[in-house]
């Protein structure tokens, strides 16, 4: 991590706090108040290990932290997806000198923070699991947060995917993991990624880091972890110990309910001098950001297949990136507008509103997304109402058994209708106009036929 944070330093991205702060509720509550810039703590209050937020808190950053030039993140995760590069060469033994402590775990010394009132106590975000897949050389990466119950063990909250599979296939035992603060940036993406099972989140991010990926072993174990992870943490996860879990606030910004999750007791902790704890904020930027693109990755998929073109997919911010999506289509005939909805619905379980609307409508210009509603949209002809279906636990309205009701919304028009009554009108800028609205502070968008005319000129920003 190392690396990017330089990379963003020397941007002039990143914002360095001197002042001194506390892991309980300062640091959170900047993170999120000022959630689109990356920022590094450096004088933390009873701690001398730093701490850093907001690393990717949106696509700019994670292209940047990526090496990925233009508009092609989606494209780069979903090749990096269906051609990985085997990273099983990549790996190294372990090495104590990599380290300038390698002790006894003592969470008591990482600035792991607390960040809302009636949360259950500190919580790890950022932390990625680590625990071989049974029977296999490769390792499964995921995140889960970790509520720190004593210096040598956390609760963790599993959801019924790959580290649940694994658990349920161990019959009982013990499952050896490791837990990676601060990876490089190809591995924290890839980490967050739905693949299948067996598939190992290294070849992603060894496809994404160009194949230079550099793996060690750990300790105590066979399991790989990136060498250049900042901070390092080893144990066993035992789905036989359980511990409540929660209150903590989720994606929405509300309270999840308290479950019993397995505990994870770890063994060893290893660290530098100058390491830096990393944290992700619950409901900010980052973290739909880091929810949303596994669902788009699988609605651009199934849209590909059924749809002539997409022009654009918008899991809007609003909805936390998550439930909400606006997409814009290229239509073959008159049942994609709907084909396009259904197939979302289908790619992405957590989605409970679904907007169709033409190519010439920007799915990013929410303004202009309303004007196609107003404009374009029949409910009786044009509404999809699903009910009963399979939702996510992490919307409150959807109850326990998370069943919910889904709406789509086709904004699109007819094949045959007769466009020129729904195109909106051009304005015509002259050399003098141009210059009058420069002078007044303002500059000319680039998409004009698709804005109003008050939109079209927006005020320079300044800061």
């Amino acid at each position: 991590m190392k690396e990017y944070l330089d990379r963003l330093g020397s941007r002039s991205i990143l914002t360095k706090v001197s002042d001194q702060v506390s892991v309980d509720y300062d640091i959170a509550s900047i993170l999120l108040s000022l959630e689109d810039k990356p920022i590094i703590f450096e004088n933390i209050e009873g701690f001398s290990i730093r701490a850093a937020g907001n690393l990717f808190a949106n696509r700019d950053l994670l292209a940047l932290g990526l090496g990925i030039q233009g508009p092609n993140l989606v494209s780069k995760l979903q090749d990096a997806i269906d051609s990985p590069s085997d990273s099983k060469g990549n790996v190294a033994g372990f090495s104590e000198s990599s380290w300038d402590h390698n002790e006894r775990a003592d969470l008591s010394k990482l600035p792991i923070l607390k960040h809302f009132e009636n949360e259950a106590g500190r919580y790890l975000t950022a932390g990625i699991v680590v625990a071989k897949f049974p029977n296999s050389s490769s390792e499964n990466l995921s995140f889960h947060r970790m509520l720190v119950l004593d210096k040598d063990k956390v609760a963790a909250r599993i959801v019924p995917r790959h580290l649940n599979q694994i658990m349920k296939e161990g019959r009982g035992e013990k499952i050896r993991v490791s837990v990676a603060i601060g990876p490089p940036p190809a591995v924290f993406v890839a980490a967050s990624l739905q693949t299948k099972f067996g598939a190992s989140e290294y070849n992603i991010a060894n496809k994404l880091n160009g194949e230079k990926l550099r793996l060690s072993n750990s300790e105590l174990s066979e399991i790989a972890y990136p060498s250049d992870t900042e901070i390092l943490l080893e144990g066993w996860l035992d789905a036989s110990d359980q511990a409540d879990e929660g209150p903590f606030v989720d994606l929405t910004g509300t309270y999840d309910e308290v479950r019993r999750q397995p505990v994870i007791k770890f063994d060893r902790m290893h660290y530098n001098d100058d390491s830096v704890y990393q944290a992700v904020v619950a409901s900010s930027s980052e973290h739909s950001l880091f929810m949303g693109l596994p669902q788009e990755l699988k609605i651009s998929q199934a849209l590909s297949n059924s749809i002539p073109r997409t022009r654009g997919i918008n899991l809007t911010p609003a909805s936390n990136g998550y439930f909400h999506c606006i997409v814009s289509i290229d239509k073959g005939n008159d049942g994609d507008g709907k084909t396009a909805i259904l197939n979302c619905f289908a790619a992405s379980h957590p989605l409970k509103l679904v907007i169709a609307v033409d190519s010439d409508v920007d799915p990013f210009d929410l303004s202009a997304v309303e004007w196609a509603l107003a404009t374009r949209f029949q409910a009786e002809s044009g509404l999809v109402v699903i009910s009963g279906a399979r939702g996510s636990s992490l919307d409150p309205s959807s109850g326990k058994l998370a069943v919910t009701s889904k709406m789509g919304l086709d904004a699109t028009l007819p094949i045959k209708a007769d466009r020129s009554k729904y195109a909106r009108a051009n304005l015509k800028f002259s050399n003098r106009s141009v210059s009058v609205l420069k002078a007044l502070g303002f500059q000319i968008g680039p998409a004009h036929a698709s804005q109003s005319a008050k939109k079209i000129a927006e005020p320079t920003a300044t800061m």
